[in-house]
C-alpha cells in the first residue's frame, strides 16, 4: 500500500495511520487494518469449523450402525443356573424280600415279606441314623421294625399315623412286641397294610422315636407284594 500523498511505501502490518515519509494522514489505512484483522478472524474461524466437522463425522461413522458389529448370541450352555434348584432325585424303589421263619417251637412255618424305607429315621445320639423295614406275615401280623439299635414309642398311649398313596392318613396302633423290644411294634390293624401292598400302593407310617419326635417314612414297592 503507498501514501496518498507522497507515494512511499507502507507497511501493511502497520497500525499507524501516517505516512512515516510525508507525515500525511491516511484515512484508508485504518479501515484497511480493519478489514484485514475481520477477514484474517472470518477465515480462522471457517478453518476450525472445517475441523471439527470433520472429527464429528468421523465418530458419527465410527458409531454407525453399519459400521458396528453385531456380537454373536452366547453359546447355550448344558450346564443348568445355578439359581435354579436342580429337581430331587426320586425315591429309590425297593423290593419285597420273601422269607420262611417258624415264630414259636412246634408252630408252622410262617412266610414274611420285607420291604426297606425310603428314607433313614434321624436318631440322636447315642444311636445312629437307620433305615426302617415293614414286614408282613401270612400269619396276618404287620410288624414295623428299625434295622439299627434305636427307641420307637409303642404300646399304650403311642401309635402311628398311616398313610397308603395319595389316600388321607389314619391312626394305627403300635403294639409292642412279647419281648418288649423298643427296636420293633406290630401296626393294627394289619389288613389294610396288606391290601395297600398287593396292590402296590406306597405306604407311609409315622411314628415317634424317643427324644427325636415324631418321623414318616415311606415305603415304595418296585412290585406289588406276592406273599402266599
Amino acid at each position: 500500500m503507498k501514501c496518498s500523498k507522497c507515494g512511499a511505501d507502507l507497511a501493511i502490518g502497520s497500525t499507524s495511520s501516517l505516512c512515516p515519509v510525508c507525515l500525511q494522514t491516511q484515512h484508508g489505512r485504518s479501515r484497511f487494518n480493519v478489514l484485514l484483522i475481520i477477514s484474517i478472524g472470518v477465515f480462522l474461524v471457517f478453518v476450525i469449523v472445517i475441523v471439527l466437522q470433520s472429527g464429528t463425522g468421523k465418530t458419527a461413522t465410527s458409531d454407525s450402525p453399519s459400521s458396528l458389529t453385531t456380537a454373536a448370541p452366547p453359546a447355550s450352555s448344558a450346564e443348568p443356573s445355578p439359581d435354579v434348584p436342580a429337581a430331587a432325585p426320586a425315591p429309590e424303589k425297593h423290593d419285597w424280600d420273601y422269607d420262611t421263619a417258624t415264630m414259636d417251637a412246634g408252630s408252622r412255618p410262617v412266610k414274611i415279606g420285607c420291604i426297606e424305607s425310603d428314607q433313614m429315621v434321624h436318631l440322636n445320639s447315642p444311636y445312629e441314623d437307620t433305615f426302617a423295614r415293614l414286614c408282613l406275615r401270612t400269619d396276618g401280623a404287620a410288624l414295623f421294625i428299625l434295622n439299627g439299635d434305636g427307641q420307637m414309642l409303642s404300646g399304650e398311649g403311642h401309635g402311628a399315623i398311616v398313610r397308603f398313596g395319595d389316600g388321607p392318613a389314619k391312626r394305627f396302633s403300635l403294639e409292642e412286641p412279647a419281648d418288649y423290644s423298643s427296636k420293633e411294634a406290630f401296626v393294627e390293624p394289619a389288613g389294610p397294610l396288606f391290601a395297600a401292598a398287593r396292590a402296590g400302593k406306597p405306604i407311609t407310617i409315622e411314628a415317634t422315636y424317643y427324644e427325636a419326635g415324631q418321623q414318616a417314612v415311606t415305603f415304595t414297592a418296585a412290585t406289588p407284594l406276592n406273599l402266599k
